[in-house]
Protein backbone atom coordinates (compact mmCIF):
# COMPACT_ATOMS: atom_id res chain seq x y z
CA UNK A 1 0.00 0.00 0.00
CA UNK A 2 1.36 2.90 -0.87
CA UNK A 3 1.76 6.17 1.26
CA UNK A 4 1.05 9.84 0.40
CA UNK A 5 1.60 12.99 1.64
CA UNK A 6 -1.86 14.36 2.41
CA UNK A 7 -2.07 18.21 0.95
CA UNK A 8 -5.69 20.61 0.58
CA UNK A 9 -7.74 19.68 -2.43
CA UNK A 10 -7.26 22.27 -5.54
CA UNK A 11 -3.55 23.24 -4.04
CA UNK A 12 -0.90 22.88 -6.99
CA UNK A 13 2.96 23.25 -6.09
CA UNK A 14 4.38 26.03 -6.91
CA UNK A 15 7.96 26.55 -8.38
CA UNK A 16 10.24 29.20 -6.52
CA UNK A 17 10.53 32.19 -9.14
CA UNK A 18 13.79 33.10 -10.80
CA UNK A 19 13.53 36.59 -9.16
CA UNK A 20 11.94 37.82 -6.31
CA UNK A 21 10.63 40.82 -7.44
CA UNK A 22 10.87 42.71 -10.46
CA UNK A 23 13.30 45.45 -9.05
CA UNK A 24 15.83 42.43 -8.87
CA UNK A 25 15.43 40.70 -12.20
CA UNK A 26 15.84 44.28 -13.49
CA UNK A 27 18.49 44.87 -11.43
CA UNK A 28 20.54 41.56 -12.45
CA UNK A 29 19.82 41.49 -16.03
CA UNK A 30 21.56 45.34 -16.03
CA UNK A 31 24.50 43.58 -13.85
CA UNK A 32 25.26 41.07 -16.35
CA UNK A 33 25.01 43.18 -19.26
CA UNK A 34 27.37 46.10 -17.76
CA UNK A 35 29.84 43.05 -17.19
CA UNK A 36 29.20 41.20 -20.39
CA UNK A 37 29.52 44.72 -22.28
CA UNK A 38 33.31 44.62 -21.58
CA UNK A 39 33.70 42.38 -24.26
CA UNK A 40 33.53 45.86 -27.07
CA UNK A 41 34.78 48.97 -26.57
CA UNK A 42 34.84 52.40 -28.76
CA UNK A 43 38.12 54.88 -28.64
CA UNK A 44 37.07 58.11 -27.40
CA UNK A 45 39.43 59.73 -25.27
CA UNK A 46 41.44 56.75 -25.02
CA UNK A 47 39.61 52.96 -25.09
CA UNK A 48 36.26 52.97 -23.58
CA UNK A 49 34.77 50.01 -22.95
CA UNK A 50 30.99 49.12 -23.45
CA UNK A 51 30.50 48.76 -19.93
CA UNK A 52 31.40 52.43 -18.88
CA UNK A 53 29.41 53.42 -22.33
CA UNK A 54 26.22 51.91 -20.48
CA UNK A 55 27.03 53.68 -17.60
CA UNK A 56 26.19 57.03 -19.01
CA UNK A 57 21.95 56.58 -19.81
CA UNK A 58 22.14 53.61 -16.46
CA UNK A 59 23.68 55.96 -13.82
CA UNK A 60 21.46 58.52 -13.45
CA UNK A 61 18.65 55.87 -13.27
CA UNK A 62 20.24 54.00 -10.65
CA UNK A 63 20.97 57.10 -8.40
CA UNK A 64 17.88 58.35 -8.42
CA UNK A 65 16.07 54.57 -7.77
CA UNK A 66 18.90 53.63 -5.37
CA UNK A 67 21.29 55.75 -4.41
CA UNK A 68 22.23 55.15 -1.00
CA UNK A 69 23.18 52.19 -1.44
CA UNK A 70 26.45 53.45 -3.03
CA UNK A 71 27.06 55.73 0.07
CA UNK A 72 27.31 53.15 2.74
CA UNK A 73 29.44 54.69 5.49
CA UNK A 74 31.53 51.86 4.49
CA UNK A 75 32.87 53.41 1.35
CA UNK A 76 33.97 56.56 2.90
CA UNK A 77 37.35 56.19 3.11
CA UNK A 78 37.78 54.59 -0.48
CA UNK A 79 35.46 58.09 -1.92
CA UNK A 80 38.30 60.06 0.02
CA UNK A 81 41.51 58.24 -1.35
CA UNK A 82 39.72 57.94 -4.57
CA UNK A 83 39.30 61.90 -4.47
CA UNK A 84 42.62 62.17 -3.44
CA UNK A 85 43.80 60.04 -6.25
CA UNK A 86 41.69 62.28 -8.87
CA UNK A 87 43.19 66.00 -6.91
CA UNK A 88 46.56 64.52 -6.96
CA UNK A 89 46.10 63.59 -10.91
CA UNK A 90 45.41 67.56 -11.55
CA UNK A 91 47.91 68.81 -9.27
CA UNK A 92 50.58 66.45 -11.06
CA UNK A 93 49.30 67.35 -14.89
CA UNK A 94 49.05 71.13 -13.82
CA UNK A 95 53.06 71.45 -12.48
CA UNK A 96 54.32 69.06 -15.20
CA UNK A 97 52.66 70.46 -17.84
CA UNK A 98 51.13 67.57 -19.29
CA UNK A 99 49.38 68.06 -22.84
CA UNK A 100 45.69 68.24 -22.66
CA UNK A 101 44.44 65.01 -24.61
CA UNK A 102 46.94 63.07 -21.65
CA UNK A 103 45.70 65.57 -19.24
CA UNK A 104 41.41 64.12 -20.22
CA UNK A 105 42.74 60.48 -20.75
CA UNK A 106 44.42 60.81 -17.48
CA UNK A 107 41.04 62.54 -15.45
CA UNK A 108 39.10 60.46 -17.25
CA UNK A 109 40.45 56.93 -16.07
CA UNK A 110 40.33 57.82 -12.34
CA UNK A 111 36.68 59.17 -12.74
CA UNK A 112 34.74 56.20 -14.54
CA UNK A 113 37.02 54.09 -12.00
CA UNK A 114 34.62 56.46 -9.32
CA UNK A 115 31.51 55.80 -11.43
CA UNK A 116 32.19 51.62 -11.96
CA UNK A 117 32.54 51.58 -8.03
CA UNK A 118 29.57 53.97 -7.65
CA UNK A 119 27.23 51.85 -10.41
CA UNK A 120 28.09 48.31 -9.26
CA UNK A 121 27.92 49.45 -5.52
CA UNK A 122 24.15 49.90 -6.39
CA UNK A 123 23.85 46.93 -8.66
CA UNK A 124 25.45 44.41 -6.83
CA UNK A 125 23.74 45.78 -2.93
CA UNK A 126 25.83 43.72 -1.05
CA UNK A 127 24.45 40.24 -2.34
CA UNK A 128 26.38 37.16 -3.07
CA UNK A 129 24.02 35.71 -5.39
CA UNK A 130 24.72 39.01 -7.54
CA UNK A 131 28.74 38.94 -6.96
CA UNK A 132 28.48 35.65 -8.67
CA UNK A 133 26.74 37.31 -11.38
CA UNK A 134 29.08 39.59 -12.00
CA UNK A 135 31.99 36.67 -11.71
CA UNK A 136 30.49 34.75 -14.48
CA UNK A 137 29.87 37.94 -16.40
CA UNK A 138 33.16 38.61 -16.06
CA UNK A 139 34.01 34.49 -17.29
CA UNK A 140 31.99 35.38 -20.18
CA UNK A 141 33.65 38.07 -21.78
CA UNK A 142 37.30 36.29 -21.06
CA UNK A 143 36.02 33.34 -23.06
CA UNK A 144 34.96 35.17 -25.86
CA UNK A 145 37.29 37.57 -26.41
CA UNK A 146 39.99 35.34 -26.23
CA UNK A 147 38.16 33.46 -29.90
CA UNK A 148 40.58 36.40 -31.58
CA UNK A 149 42.93 33.98 -30.85
CA UNK A 150 41.77 30.70 -31.96
CA UNK A 151 44.90 30.14 -34.56
CA UNK A 152 46.79 28.97 -31.46
CA UNK A 153 45.59 27.74 -28.44
CA UNK A 154 48.46 28.44 -26.20
CA UNK A 155 48.19 32.12 -27.00
CA UNK A 156 44.18 32.13 -26.81
CA UNK A 157 44.77 30.27 -23.34
CA UNK A 158 47.28 33.15 -21.94
CA UNK A 159 45.11 36.22 -23.65
CA UNK A 160 41.68 35.56 -21.60
CA UNK A 161 40.60 31.55 -21.84
CA UNK A 162 43.16 30.88 -18.46
CA UNK A 163 41.59 33.18 -16.38
CA UNK A 164 37.61 32.47 -17.70
CA UNK A 165 38.26 28.76 -17.85
CA UNK A 166 39.46 29.17 -14.17
CA UNK A 167 36.80 31.68 -12.66
CA UNK A 168 34.13 28.94 -13.66
CA UNK A 169 36.06 25.64 -12.21
CA UNK A 170 36.12 27.41 -8.82
CA UNK A 171 32.58 28.24 -8.75
CA UNK A 172 32.69 24.58 -9.64
CA UNK A 173 34.75 23.55 -6.73
CA UNK A 174 33.23 25.91 -4.56
CA UNK A 175 30.14 23.56 -4.89
CA UNK A 176 31.91 21.10 -3.28
CA UNK A 177 33.99 22.64 -0.88
CA UNK A 178 31.23 23.78 0.60
CA UNK A 179 30.35 20.08 0.98
CA UNK A 180 33.75 19.71 2.80
CA UNK A 181 34.35 17.24 -0.63
CA UNK A 182 38.10 18.93 -0.68
CA UNK A 183 39.72 15.74 -2.43
CA UNK A 184 37.09 17.45 -5.40
CA UNK A 185 38.41 20.99 -5.08
CA UNK A 186 42.39 19.72 -5.29
CA UNK A 187 41.73 18.12 -8.62
CA UNK A 188 40.12 20.91 -9.84
CA UNK A 189 42.98 22.94 -8.77
CA UNK A 190 45.46 20.51 -9.90
CA UNK A 191 43.74 20.24 -12.97
CA UNK A 192 43.84 23.47 -13.68
CA UNK A 193 47.14 24.22 -12.45
CA UNK A 194 48.50 21.66 -14.81
CA UNK A 195 47.31 22.94 -17.85
CA UNK A 196 48.78 26.20 -16.87
CA UNK A 197 52.18 24.73 -16.39
CA UNK A 198 51.63 23.03 -20.17
CA UNK A 199 51.15 26.72 -21.77
CA UNK A 200 53.37 28.67 -19.32
CA UNK A 201 50.98 30.67 -18.01
CA UNK A 202 53.49 31.48 -15.06
CA UNK A 203 51.67 33.95 -12.97
CA UNK A 204 48.04 32.04 -13.54
CA UNK A 205 50.29 29.16 -12.26
CA UNK A 206 51.24 31.15 -8.78
CA UNK A 207 48.24 32.78 -8.25
CA UNK A 208 46.50 29.32 -9.11
CA UNK A 209 49.03 27.54 -6.23
CA UNK A 210 48.81 30.72 -4.00
CA UNK A 211 44.90 30.80 -3.79
CA UNK A 212 44.09 26.98 -3.69
CA UNK A 213 46.57 26.92 -0.56
CA UNK A 214 45.57 30.13 1.37
CA UNK A 215 41.76 27.86 1.49
CA UNK A 216 43.61 24.81 2.86
CA UNK A 217 41.24 23.19 5.77
CA UNK A 218 43.86 23.60 8.03
CA UNK A 219 42.37 26.86 9.34
CA UNK A 220 39.22 28.52 10.34
CA UNK A 221 38.06 24.69 11.57
CA UNK A 222 34.50 25.51 11.97
CA UNK A 223 34.25 28.16 14.99
CA UNK A 224 35.58 31.42 15.96
CA UNK A 225 38.11 31.93 18.35
CA UNK A 226 39.25 35.20 19.61
CA UNK A 227 41.80 36.49 22.34
CA UNK A 228 41.93 39.92 22.42
CA UNK A 229 42.25 42.71 19.93
CA UNK A 230 45.37 40.42 18.82
CA UNK A 231 44.53 37.68 19.84
CA UNK A 232 47.62 34.75 19.39
CA UNK A 233 45.55 32.55 17.70
CA UNK A 234 44.93 35.17 14.84
CA UNK A 235 48.70 35.81 14.76
CA UNK A 236 50.04 32.29 14.44
CA UNK A 237 47.69 31.67 11.63
CA UNK A 238 48.43 35.04 9.84
CA UNK A 239 52.32 34.02 10.05
CA UNK A 240 51.04 30.47 8.84
CA UNK A 241 49.38 32.12 5.73
CA UNK A 242 52.13 33.92 4.39
CA UNK A 243 54.42 31.04 5.07
CA UNK A 244 52.44 29.17 3.15
CA UNK A 245 51.85 31.48 0.93
CA UNK A 246 55.06 32.02 0.27
CA UNK A 247 55.77 28.21 0.45
CA UNK A 248 53.26 27.95 -2.97
CA UNK A 249 54.82 30.84 -4.98
CA UNK A 250 58.46 29.19 -4.63
CA UNK A 251 57.02 25.98 -5.78
CA UNK A 252 55.26 27.03 -8.70
CA UNK A 253 58.44 28.91 -9.89
CA UNK A 254 60.25 25.77 -9.18
CA UNK A 255 57.70 23.89 -11.58
CA UNK A 256 57.97 26.30 -14.09
CA UNK A 257 62.20 25.89 -14.59
CA UNK A 258 61.95 21.84 -13.53
CA UNK A 259 59.40 22.18 -16.89
CA UNK A 260 61.62 23.92 -18.93
CA UNK A 261 64.56 21.76 -18.21
CA UNK A 262 62.30 18.52 -18.77
CA UNK A 263 61.64 19.66 -22.25
CA UNK A 264 57.67 20.73 -21.83
CA UNK A 265 58.20 23.81 -24.00
CA UNK A 266 58.82 24.81 -27.35
CA UNK A 267 62.51 26.08 -27.64
CA UNK A 268 61.43 29.66 -27.90
CA UNK A 269 59.82 29.49 -24.53
CA UNK A 270 62.25 27.25 -23.16
CA UNK A 271 65.27 29.64 -23.50
CA UNK A 272 62.87 32.50 -22.09
CA UNK A 273 62.29 30.90 -18.92
CA UNK A 274 65.33 29.40 -18.54
CA UNK A 275 66.54 32.57 -19.03
CA UNK A 276 64.73 34.35 -16.47
CA UNK A 277 64.97 31.47 -14.03
CA UNK A 278 68.45 32.27 -13.87
CA UNK A 279 67.56 36.17 -13.05
CA UNK A 280 67.63 37.23 -10.21
CA UNK A 281 64.03 37.66 -9.05
CA UNK A 282 63.00 34.11 -10.55
CA UNK A 283 60.73 33.39 -13.55
CA UNK A 284 57.11 34.67 -11.78
CA UNK A 285 58.67 37.99 -11.86
CA UNK A 286 61.36 38.20 -14.63
CA UNK A 287 58.59 39.28 -16.96
CA UNK A 288 57.90 42.48 -14.86
CA UNK A 289 60.78 45.05 -14.87
CA UNK A 290 58.98 47.34 -15.22
CA UNK A 291 58.02 47.10 -10.82
CA UNK A 292 61.31 48.45 -10.87
CA UNK A 293 61.54 51.53 -13.17
CA UNK A 294 58.11 53.00 -11.52
CA UNK A 295 60.23 52.80 -8.13
CA UNK A 296 63.02 54.81 -9.49
CA UNK A 297 60.19 57.33 -10.92
CA UNK A 298 58.40 56.91 -7.61
CA UNK A 299 61.96 58.21 -5.72
CA UNK A 300 62.72 60.76 -8.62
CA UNK A 301 59.18 62.64 -7.98
CA UNK A 302 57.20 61.09 -4.71
CA UNK A 303 54.93 63.21 -3.74
CA UNK A 304 53.62 65.68 -6.61
CA UNK A 305 54.41 62.32 -9.26
CA UNK A 306 54.61 62.78 -13.56
CA UNK A 307 51.88 63.44 -14.59
CA UNK A 308 49.36 61.53 -16.79
CA UNK A 309 50.97 59.67 -19.65
CA UNK A 310 54.40 60.98 -18.99
CA UNK A 311 57.39 61.13 -21.41
CA UNK A 312 60.00 58.95 -20.16
CA UNK A 313 62.99 58.27 -22.47
CA UNK A 314 65.44 57.95 -19.77
CA UNK A 315 63.33 55.68 -17.84
CA UNK A 316 62.74 53.32 -21.10
CA UNK A 317 66.56 53.26 -21.02
CA UNK A 318 66.47 52.28 -17.82
CA UNK A 319 63.91 49.48 -17.75
CA UNK A 320 66.08 48.03 -20.49
CA UNK A 321 69.35 48.05 -17.90
CA UNK A 322 67.43 46.80 -14.76
CA UNK A 323 66.98 43.24 -17.37
CA UNK A 324 69.99 43.42 -18.70
CA UNK A 325 72.14 43.45 -14.85
CA UNK A 326 69.50 41.59 -13.17
CA UNK A 327 70.12 38.49 -16.17
CA UNK A 328 66.56 38.97 -18.09
CA UNK A 329 68.06 40.31 -21.67
CA UNK A 330 71.32 40.04 -23.06
CA UNK A 331 71.24 43.83 -24.38
CA UNK A 332 71.43 46.80 -22.59
CA UNK A 333 69.51 48.51 -26.02
CA UNK A 334 65.49 49.67 -25.41
CA UNK A 335 62.56 49.20 -28.27
CA UNK A 336 61.87 52.22 -30.22
CA UNK A 337 58.35 53.62 -29.89
CA UNK A 338 56.68 56.62 -30.69
CA UNK A 339 55.37 57.92 -27.65
CA UNK A 340 57.65 56.85 -24.70
CA UNK A 341 55.71 56.58 -21.25
CA UNK A 342 57.52 55.82 -17.89
CA UNK A 343 56.85 52.00 -17.54
CA UNK A 344 54.63 50.77 -14.47
CA UNK A 345 52.71 48.00 -15.44
CA UNK A 346 50.86 48.08 -12.21
CA UNK A 347 47.76 49.93 -10.57
CA UNK A 348 49.88 50.80 -7.66
CA UNK A 349 52.99 52.05 -8.89
CA UNK A 350 50.96 53.98 -11.97
CA UNK A 351 48.76 55.68 -9.51
CA UNK A 352 51.75 56.97 -7.94
CA UNK A 353 54.17 57.48 -10.82
CA UNK A 354 51.44 59.78 -12.32
CA UNK A 355 49.14 60.87 -9.41
CA UNK A 356 51.80 61.59 -6.58
CA UNK A 357 51.86 59.89 -3.53
CA UNK A 358 48.10 60.73 -2.79
CA UNK A 359 47.59 57.74 -5.83
CA UNK A 360 49.80 55.82 -4.12
CA UNK A 361 47.79 56.41 -0.82
CA UNK A 362 44.84 55.14 -2.55
CA UNK A 363 46.15 51.89 -4.05
CA UNK A 364 48.06 51.46 -1.15
CA UNK A 365 44.87 51.08 0.81
CA UNK A 366 43.13 48.95 -1.60
CA UNK A 367 46.07 46.80 -1.46
CA UNK A 368 45.25 46.11 2.41
CA UNK A 369 41.81 46.00 2.01
CA UNK A 370 42.05 43.15 -0.19
CA UNK A 371 44.84 41.15 2.03
CA UNK A 372 42.46 41.80 4.84
CA UNK A 373 39.74 39.97 2.41
CA UNK A 374 41.82 36.90 1.41
CA UNK A 375 43.12 36.69 5.20
CA UNK A 376 39.40 36.73 5.90
CA UNK A 377 38.43 34.05 3.86
CA UNK A 378 41.32 31.40 4.87
CA UNK A 379 39.70 31.94 8.75
CA UNK A 380 36.23 31.45 8.30
CA UNK A 381 36.10 29.38 4.85
CA UNK A 382 32.89 29.97 3.25
CA UNK A 383 31.05 27.91 1.28
CA UNK A 384 32.66 30.21 -1.81
CA UNK A 385 36.04 30.25 -0.49
CA UNK A 386 37.48 28.46 -3.62
CA UNK A 387 36.21 31.22 -5.87
CA UNK A 388 36.63 34.19 -3.59
CA UNK A 389 40.05 33.31 -2.80
CA UNK A 390 41.19 33.04 -6.78
CA UNK A 391 39.30 36.31 -7.57
CA UNK A 392 40.72 38.11 -4.54
CA UNK A 393 44.77 36.76 -4.77
CA UNK A 394 44.37 37.36 -8.79
CA UNK A 395 43.45 41.12 -8.22
CA UNK A 396 46.53 41.18 -6.09
CA UNK A 397 48.82 40.25 -8.81
CA UNK A 398 47.57 42.92 -11.13
CA UNK A 399 47.53 45.53 -8.38
CA UNK A 400 50.67 44.78 -8.17
CA UNK A 401 51.80 43.53 -11.86
CA UNK A 402 49.45 44.24 -14.23
CA UNK A 403 48.05 47.84 -16.01
CA UNK A 404 45.09 49.27 -15.04
CA UNK A 405 42.88 51.28 -17.63
CA UNK A 406 39.55 49.91 -20.39
CA UNK A 407 37.63 47.23 -18.37
CA UNK A 408 40.11 46.61 -15.66
CA UNK A 409 38.33 49.17 -14.28
CA UNK A 410 35.19 47.96 -13.68
CA UNK A 411 36.96 44.82 -12.74
CA UNK A 412 39.33 46.65 -9.92
CA UNK A 413 35.77 48.25 -8.67
CA UNK A 414 34.17 44.73 -8.51
CA UNK A 415 37.19 43.53 -6.46
CA UNK A 416 37.11 46.23 -4.36
CA UNK A 417 33.13 45.87 -3.50
CA UNK A 418 33.87 41.93 -3.41
CA UNK A 419 36.81 42.47 -0.34
CA UNK A 420 34.05 45.17 1.33
CA UNK A 421 31.30 42.14 0.91
CA UNK A 422 33.36 39.64 2.74
CA UNK A 423 35.20 41.93 5.49
CA UNK A 424 31.55 42.65 6.09
CA UNK A 425 29.30 39.64 6.46
CA UNK A 426 32.06 37.93 8.87
CA UNK A 427 32.59 40.30 11.35
CA UNK A 428 28.70 40.31 11.85
CA UNK A 429 28.95 36.64 12.32
CA UNK A 430 31.90 37.01 14.77
CA UNK A 431 30.12 39.44 16.94
CA UNK A 432 26.90 37.27 17.39
CA UNK A 433 29.04 33.64 17.83
CA UNK A 434 30.91 35.58 21.01
CA UNK A 435 27.38 36.27 22.48
CA UNK A 436 25.83 32.83 23.73
CA UNK A 437 22.44 33.79 23.64
CA UNK A 438 22.48 35.00 19.89
CA UNK A 439 23.63 31.69 19.13
CA UNK A 440 20.40 30.15 17.63
CA UNK A 441 19.62 33.16 15.74
CA UNK A 442 23.17 32.73 14.12
CA UNK A 443 22.72 29.31 12.81
CA UNK A 444 19.40 30.05 11.70
CA UNK A 445 21.51 33.59 9.63
CA UNK A 446 24.10 31.39 8.17
CA UNK A 447 21.19 28.99 7.12
CA UNK A 448 19.87 32.25 5.26
CA UNK A 449 23.59 33.02 4.32
CA UNK A 450 23.39 29.81 1.97
CA UNK A 451 20.52 31.72 -0.37
CA UNK A 452 22.06 34.09 -2.88
CA UNK A 453 19.18 36.73 -1.68
CA UNK A 454 20.63 37.47 0.97
CA UNK A 455 23.50 39.56 2.10
CA UNK A 456 25.86 36.49 3.20
CA UNK A 457 28.74 34.69 2.28
CA UNK A 458 27.71 31.34 1.72
CA UNK A 459 28.92 30.12 4.57
CA UNK A 460 28.08 26.62 5.60
CA UNK A 461 25.85 26.06 8.47
CA UNK A 462 28.66 24.24 10.60
CA UNK A 463 29.86 27.66 10.71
Amino acid sequence: MSIGTARPIGYRHRPEPLWESSQARFAEIALFVLGAAGLYSINLIGALPGSEVLLFPLLPLLLLSQGRRAFDRQYLVFYLLAGGWLLGTQIADTYNGIAVFNRMKGTARVVFFILDFVALAILLNNRTRRMLIFAVSIAAVLLIGSWEFSRDFSLQWKFGFSQGFTILSMLGSSYFYAKRRYGVCYVIVAVVAGLNLKYGFRSQLGIDVVSAALVLPLFGQGRVRHKGPHGTTDIFRTILLLILAGGAAYAANASIKYAAQAGLFDESQKAKFLGQAEGDYGVLVGGRPETLVAIQAIRDSPIIGHGSFPYGLKYMQLEQDIQYEHGYTDSDEPDEVDYPVIPTHSHLTLAWVEGGILGGICWIYILVLVVRGVFRVSKIRPGLAPLYSYLLVSFLWDVLYSPFGSVNRIRAAFYILLSYHILRAPSEAVVLLRNPRLKMTYRHQTSRFTNGRNPGLGLPAQH
